[in-house]
C-alpha cells in the first residue's frame, strides 16, 4: 500500500462503485487509489485532487502510466477491474504475484468471484516461465483464468492467457538403432533404417539430430525424450522457427498441433514470448515453453479467443 496520503483519495458516492467497481466501499463513500484515480480523471470527468498530483504520484510509483493503460484495456470493453492496492482491505483471495482481479461485464465483485486473474508486464520485461507456470497453476486451481497483459512505450496494451499442457500422442514408438550411423555436420548423423519409420529419407537412408541419441544427458535432449515418453512424434520445427514440432501420430494423418522451444532457446522477454506465441497461432498451433524440474512441465502462451482480447491501441 502507498504510504503517500495522495495515493488514497476519498470521495462521498459509491456510484462509481455500484456500476463500475471503481474503488473499493468506504462508509457510504469510496476510496480510490492512483490507477482508479486516473481512470476517473479520464473518464468520469474527475479532476486531480492536486495541480501536482500526478508529478507526486509518479515519484513515488513510476510503474502507473503502464498500470493505468492496462486497466484502461481491461475496463473499455465493459470489465470490471480491482487493483491490488484494494486486496487486502477487501479481503479478496489471490494468487501471489496478482495485479488485478477482472470480472466479465456481466459480473461484479458484488456478486460472486473473478473471472480471471491478472499479470502485465512491459514488453522488454525478463520472461520467467518457472515464475509463470507456477502464478498460472495457482491461479487456474481456482477456476479462474491465468491473463496477461503487454505494454510497451507506443502506449499498446495486448493480451495474452497462460495454461500448462502435458501433451500427449499415440504414435508408435520404435527406437532408432544408431550403432552404425554415420556423423555428419552441426551434430547430425545419417542412419539406414527400417522403412517402417515414418521419417523423410534420402539416398536409403535417414537423417537424426543430437537429441535422438539416448546417451545424450543435456536439458534439450530430455525435454526431447519426455515428448517421445509422452507417445508423441517429434520433427524439426526449424520452418516454424523452433527447435521441434509434435505430432500425435506417427503417419503424418493430421497436422502437428504443437511447437516446442529448445530450453537454451527459450524467451528471455515478453518481445520473443509474444513473437513465438503469434506465430503458432497463425499457424493453428501452441507454442509451448518447457520448465524443467523434477519433471519436464510446458508452459503455453495463448492468444485469447477474439473476443476476450483485451487490446488498446493509442494514436491521438
Amino acid at each position: 500500500m502507498d504510504q503517500n496520503p495522495l495515493a488514497r483519495v476519498r470521495i462521498e458516492s459509491r456510484k462509481w462503485w455500484d456500476r463500475s467497481s471503481l474503488g473499493r466501499p468506504d462508509k457510504g463513500g469510496l476510496i480510490l487509489t492512483p490507477t482508479d484515480v486516473i481512470f476517473c480523471h479520464l473518464h468520469r470527468n474527475m479532476t486531480y485532487p492536486k495541480l501536482d498530483w500526478l508529478d507526486v504520484i509518479l515519484a513515488d510509483r513510476p510503474e502507473l502510466i503502464f498500470e493505468s493503460l492496462v486497466n484502461e484495456a481491461l475496463r473499455l470493453p465493459g470489465n470490471k477491474v480491482v487493483w491490488h492496492d484494494h486486496f487486502n482491505p477487501m479481503s479478496l483471495s489471490h494468487a501471489s504475484g496478482t495485479n488485478a482481479l477482472r470480472w466479465n461485464s456481466n459480473g461484479h465483485p458484488d456478486k460472486g468471484p473473478p473471472d480471471s486473474e491478472v499479470r502485465w508486464f512491459h514488453a522488454r520485461s525478463d520472461f520467467h516461465p518457472t515464475a509463470l507456470l507456477d502464478w498460472t497453476n495457482e491461479v487456474n486451481k481456482v477456476g479462474r483464468l491465468a491473463e496477461i497483459l503487454i505494454v510497451d512505450d507506443d502506449l499498446d496494451v495486448v493480451s495474452y492467457r497462460l495454461q500448462e499442457f502435458s501433451p500427449r500422442g499415440e504414435a508408435d514408438q520404435k527406437k532408432l538403432a544408431l550403432g552404425d550411423s554415420i556423423p555428419l555436420v552441426d551434430r547430425s548423423s545419417f542412419a539406414i533404417l527400417e522403412s517402417e519409420h515414418k521419417l523423410p529419407s534420402y539416398l536409403g537412408g535417414y537423417v537424426i539430430d543430437e537429441n535422438q541419441h539416448q546417451q545424450i544427458k543435456k536439458s534439450k535432449a530430455r525435454v526431447y525424450q519426455d515428448l517421445i515418453d509422452r507417445g508423441l512424434f517429434v520433427r524439426s520445427g526449424f520452418k516454424y522457427g523452433v527447435r521441434w514440432r509434435a505430432y500425435v501420430n506417427s503417419d503424418f494423418s493430421d497436422h502437428a498441433p504443437w511447437l516446442i522451444s529448445q530450453p537454451d532457446s527459450s524467451p528471455t522477454d515478453w518481445i520473443s514470448a509474444c513473437q513465438g506465441s503469434r506465430l503458432a497461432s497463425g499457424v493453428g498451433k501452441t507454442m509451448l515453453i518447457p520448465v524443467i524440474q523434477k519433471n519436464v512441465r510446458y508452459l503455453g502462451v495463448l492468444r485469447p479467443p477474439s473476443d476476450s482480447r483485451w487490446n488498446l491501441n493509442r494514436r491521438d
